[in-house]
């Protein structure tokens, strides 16, 4: 069972998500457009991930509101990155700046696609879309990763994480093709998948070129599906 205080730092997971650096300063309600701007990445990250299943920024501005309620209450309950959140000054109004937060996040959604023109996401936002390739990558390709450790290739790397992932596999390996495909269709050659991947992200690749490990990532675990778990469900 998760204790108590691990239940206590999940229940903020999104407003964490926007607090990790997507942000930067406190909103300045006397100038809202640019007071949020810095917060804009954060809040498209999150939208994004709301259209895959992922929590809706109404859940997330609900965890900024209860978090204002604890830190004005005084009650337990409230992590402590979120209780002396560093970003915002020491004079603020750190309820009041949850609030505000809150109020600009439930809003986003109206009217999203026309906030998306002529926008540049960046590059940290676009990672938050490659959450199971991401973890593969870095903890078994990465230069501290167990595929690299052992100094396995590719492919055994892949057959290592396959087994390791076996029963469940169809639970983790079809998010990972997918985030493969996605993948091919924002970085269109060699150079961007690694600046994206490598460079910027530090993940690994091993000895094969970006452009041939993404779709081998991705034929691998279709192939491991297609044999070794035909589809069923119930009904």
């Amino acid at each position: 069972m998760l204790s108590q205080e691990s239940i206590e730092h999940f229940r903020f997971e999104g407003a964490r998500v926007l607090l990790s650096g997507l942000g930067g300063h406190a909103p300045d309600s006397a100038d809202r457009d640019s007071g949020f701007e810095a917060w804009e990445p954060g809040v498209r990250a999150l939208w994004e991930s709301s259209r895959r299943g992922g929590r809706s920024l109404y859940e997330v501005a609900a965890e900024f509101r209860l978090a204002a309620d604890l830190l004005e209450s005084g009650r337990p309950g409230l992590p402590a990155d979120l209780a002396r959140p560093d970003w915002l000054h020491p004079a603020a109004d750190a309820p009041a700046a949850y609030r505000d937060i809150a109020e600009y996040v439930e809003q986003w959604p109206s009217g999203a696609f026309g906030r998306l023109q002529g926008k540049m996401p960046t590059s940290r936002e676009l990672m938050y879309r490659f959450p199971s390739l991401g973890q593969l990558l870095l903890n078994y390709f990465g230069q501290d990763g167990e595929a690299a450790e052992e100094g396995m290739s590719e492919a055994e790397g892949l057959q290592l994480f396959i087994e390791q992932s076996h029963p469940y596999c169809l639970w983790s390996l079809p998010a990972i093709a997918a985030e493969c495909a996605e993948a091919l269709a924002i970085f269109h050659d060699e150079e961007t998948l690694r600046s994206f991947f490598e460079e910027e992200h530090g993940m690994g690749s091993g000895e094969l070129p970006w452009a041939e490990w993404i779709p081998l990532i991705g034929s691998t675990m279709t192939a491991h599906m297609r044999d070794q778990h035909p589809a069923r469900w119930s009904r």
